[in-house]
C-alpha cells in the first residue's frame, strides 16, 4: 500500500519508454518552487513545465510567497496541488524537515533537533519522530524529506552538524536513525539521509569551500560508513551527497591536486555508495549553489560531472542544464545508459511513495532496499497535530540533560522564585526572539520575568539584587549566522560578564550547541543542555527546573 498525496482517485504511472529525452533529463532535476520569473517568461506554469518538465520541486516557507501565517501549510498544500495539476509527469515535493515540519512550513510542529532525540536514546521516540514528520508533511503535500541528518559530530567545531546530528558515536546513532527512517517511510514520506560520505569531521563549511572527511579507511568504515551502510540495508529511499571529499577512498584529483567532493566524484557516488555499499535508491546532490561545488567547474560542466558521477537528481541546477545535457547526449559527454539508470531510480521512488501508480511492483523491492514498508493511512488533521505536539514534548523532556548541579540548587521550590531574569546570548535575532516562549513558560507559573539580549557587567550588577533567578540562555547553531560555531563581539562580551554577580542563583541552559557550556560557562554551578530552541524544549526546561519532571537525558556526545 502506498501513501497518496495527490487528489487523483486513480494514480497515473509513467514508464521510461513513455518519456522523451527532455522529459528524462527533467526527471533528474529538483527545482525551487519560487522560480516565478521563469514561469512569468513562459506565460503560465503549464507552459513552463512543458518546457522544463522537472522531476520535483523543493518547498519551504521562505521560498513560497505569502505563507507566513498560522495555516501556512494549507497554502503550501494548495501550491503543491497547483504544480501537480500543471504537468503530465507527476512531481515529487521535497523539503528539509530535519526537526519536523514547523521550521520549514508555518502552522506545523517544530520538533526538538535530532541531538535532543539522541539524548533520549529511545528508539520508540525516534520512530514517533519520523512518524510525526511524515504525517504533517502529508498535510502540506510534501512526500520527500532531505533528512535525517546521518552525520556524526566528530569535530565539536564543525559548523554544519552540531545539534542536527544525533550523536558523535555510530553505535548510538544507528538504531535511532533506523527508527526515524522507519517512522517516516512507514507513513509515506521518502527519507534522504545526508550528507554522504559524512559531515562532522572538518571545521569548515561547504557553503564556502569543499570540506574534507579526513578519516582513514578503517575509521570511516567503523564510523560514517557504518551509519550509511545500516541505513542502506534498512531500505532507505535516497541519500544526499555532500560537497565533501573522502581522500581515503579516492585516487583521482583535480584543480591542483585537490580531491573532488562526493557530488562530483564517481569514485564516491557510483563506486563506493552504489557498487560497494549496494545502494539501489536515489542519490540526490546537496544544493548546487554552494561554494564547495561551484568553485570547481563552469556550472553546466559541473552539472554533467555530477550526473556522470552517479547522482540521480540534481538539487537546484540552473535551467541551462537541460540544453547542456541534450548537447552532451549528442556529443558523447553523457550516455543514455547513465541517464536511463538515473530516471529509473527516480521513477521507482515515485512509485514506492505514491507519486506514481505502483503498477505490478511490490511496495518495496530489491531496488528500493528490500525492507517492506506497510504504509499506514494518515489520521485526521487534529489527531496528527496532537500526535506531533506529544512527540515534541516527549523528546524535549526525555532529552533534557543536567550537566551539573554542584551546589544542589535544583529542583527549585515552588514559590521560591518571584522574579526571574533571562539573558539570551545569540548572534541570531531570530533565535533570540524565539526565547519569548521560555519567558512565557516562567510567566505561566506566576513568575515576573524579564528577557534581555546579552548583558554587560554594569547592567548585571544593577539587575542582580532585584531577581531571585538568573537564567543564561546561550544559543549557537548551524547557519545562525553562517560561519564558525563560536561567539564573538557582543555575545563574547556577554559571556565575559556572565556569572560575575549572582552566581548562587544562576542557571545556564544551552538551547543550541552542547559545547557552549564547556567553552564559555565552565564555572557555572548549574548547567543544562536542551539542544533545541523550540517551545517544547523551553517548557521542558522550566518543568525540570521546578522538579515537575526529572532531567532524563544522557549526553549523546563527548567532550562536554
Amino acid at each position: 500500500m502506498h501513501a497518496n498525496t495527490n487528489n487523483d482517485t486513480a494514480l497515473r504511472d509513467v514508464r521510461l519508454a513513455d518519456l522523451s529525452v527532455r522529459e528524462k533529463i527533467g526527471q533528474t532535476v529538483v527545482l525551487l518552487s519560487s522560480r516565478s520569473r521563469e514561469i512569468e517568461k513562459h506565460g503560465s506554469l503549464e507552459a513552463f513545465l512543458d518546457r522544463y518538465p522537472v522531476g520535483g520541486f523543493f518547498v519551504g516557507a521562505e521560498i513560497i510567497k505569502d505563507v507566513m501565517t498560522s495555516d501556512g501549510f494549507e497554502q503550501v498544500k494548495e501550491a503543491t496541488e497547483q504544480y501537480r495539476s500543471a504537468t503530465r509527469i507527476p512531481l515529487i515535493f521535497a523539503s528539509d524537515l530535519e526537526n519536523g515540519c514547523g521550521s520549514m512550513i508555518p502552522g506545523l510542529t517544530k520538533l526538538p533537533f535530532p541531538m535532543a532525540l539522541g539524548a533520549t536514546r529511545s528508539e520508540q521516540l525516534a520512530y514517533d519522530y519520523g512518524k510525526a514528520t511524515a504525517l504533517e508533511a502529508g498535510l502540506a503535500g510534501v512526500n520527500w524529506t532531505f533528512s535525517p541528518v546521518a552525520d556524526l559530530n566528530v569535530n565539536r567545531f564543525n559548523p554544519i552538524t552540531a545539534i542536527r546530528a544525533i550523536s558523535d558515536k555510530p553505535s548510538w546513532a544507528i538504531p535511532l536513525l533506523k527508527a526515524v527512517v522507519r517512522g517516516m517511510q512507514d507513513h509515506g514520506l521518502a527519507a534522504a539521509a545526508k550528507h554522504f560520505p559524512g559531515d562532522g569531521v572538518d571545521y569548515r563549511d561547504q557553503h564556502m569551500t569543499t570540506t574534507v572527511n579526513a578519516l582513514s579507511r578503517e575509521e570511516w568504515l567503523a564510523q560514517h560508513g557504518a551509519v550509511f551502510q545500516a541505513l542502506v540495508d534498512e531500505g532507505l529511499a535516497s541519500i544526499m551527497t555532500g560537497h565533501i571529499s573522502l581522500p581515503a577512498f579516492q585516487s583521482r584529483t583535480a584543480l591542483g591536486g585537490r580531491y573532488l567532493p562526493a557530488t562530483l566524484s564517481a569514485e564516491l557516488s557510483d563506486g563506493l555508495l552504489k557498487r560497494q555499499m549496494g545502494f539501489k535508491g536515489v542519490i540526490v546532490s546537496d544544493a548546487l549553489i554552494m561554494g564547495g561545488y561551484l568553485k570547481w567547474y563552469e556550472r553546466n560542466e559541473a552539472y554533467l560531472h555530477t550526473l556522470n558521477a552517479g547522482t540521480d537528481m540534481l538539487l537546484w541546477p540552473e535551467l541551462t542544464y537541460f540544453e547542456a545535457a541534450e548537447r552532451a547526449l549528442e556529443t558523447g559527454g553523457l550516455t543514455m545508459e547513465r541517464l536511463d539508470d538515473a530516471v529509473e531510480r527516480v521513477l521507482r521512488m515515485k512509485r514506492r511513495f505514491g507519486v506514481l501508480a505502483a503498477g505490478d511492483e511490490a511496495p518495496a523491492s530489491a531496488a528500493s532496499g528490500g525492507h517492506v514498508y506497510e504504509v499506514k493511512a494518515p489520521a485526521g488533521q487534529a489527531d496528527i497535530a496532537a500526535f506531533a505536539a506529544r512527540t515534541a514534548q516527549s523528546v524535549a523532556e526525555g532529552g533534557l540533560t543536567l550537566v551539573r548541579d554542584e551546589e544542589g540548587l535544583l529542583p527549585l521550590a515552588p514559590g521560591a522564585v518571584r522574579k526571574a531574569l533571562i539573558v539570551g546570548i545569540s548572534p541570531s535575532t531570530a533565535d533570540y526572539d524565539d526565547l519569548v516562549t521560555l519567558k512565557e513558560a516562567f510567566e505561566r507559573r506566576g513568575i515576573e520575568t524579564t528577557l534581555i539580549r546579552n548583558v554587560w557587567y554594569e547592567d548585571l550588577i544593577e539587575r542582580e539584587p532585584g531577581v531571585d533567578l538568573i537564567v543564561y540562555a546561550p544559543i549557537l547553531r548551524h547557519h545562525h549566522p553562517m560561519g564558525p560555531l563560536a561567539f564573538s563581539a557582543d555575545e563574547a562580551s556577554a559571556c565575559w560578564s556572565a556569572l560575575t554577580a549572582g552566581r548562587d542563583k544562576t542557571v545556564v541552559a544551552s538551547f543550541g550547541s552542547p559545547y557552549l557550556i564547556a567553552d564559555y560557562f565552565d564555572m557555572a554551578p548549574v548547567a543544562v543542555n536542551a539542544y533545541s530552541n523550540v517551545p517544547a524544549s523551553h517548557e521542558a526546561f522550566v518543568r525540570a527546573l521546578f522538579g515537575e519532571i526529572p532531567f532524563a537525558g544522557v549526553a549523546p556526545v563527548g567532550n562536554l
